[in-house]
């Protein structure tokens, strides 16, 4: 079965990260979810790309790799779906996915997004920070 790893700067005061589970088991509820952080500094796409890259490469080959990184300031008109070194990866259209590379990924898409659809919960959690 998939192994999911979920990295964020969405913080776990909260529901938002039992809610993406939620979301993510309601499409395989045999999935393997591990958490890598929840405290990535919002914006800071340095420290987030160094939690990523240090993390992933102890994961077998053919892990997901989802990074909910500034998700909530703006939303992002598409995600990108990354496969490389034999990980894939899905984040926003942030420049985030170059940093954690340090290259240019083997294949890459991007996943447009529904402006009319809010793709995750609205709340205004930026004053927990």
């Amino acid at each position: 079965m998939p192994l999911l790893t979920l990295t964020s700067d969405i913080g776990n005061r909260d529901y938002l990260v039992s809610a993406v589970k939620a979301e993510l088991f309601k499409v395989n509820e045999e999935f393997r979810i591990i958490d890598i952080s929840h405290h990535v500094p919002p914006f800071n796409y340095l420290q987030a790309a160094y939690v990523c890259r240090s993390a992933v490469k102890h994961f077998p080959d053919y892990s997901y790799h989802i990074i909910l990184v500034n998700l909530f300031e703006k939303k992002p008109t598409q995600l990108l779906l990354a496969f490389h070194q034999n990980q894939y990866y899905l984040c926003a259209d942030n420049g985030l996915l170059q940093m954690i590379l340090e290259e240019k990924p083997e294949m890459v898409m991007g996943i447009p997004l529904d402006e009319e659809v809010n793709s995750v919960p609205r709340k205004n959690f930026w004053r927990n920070y």
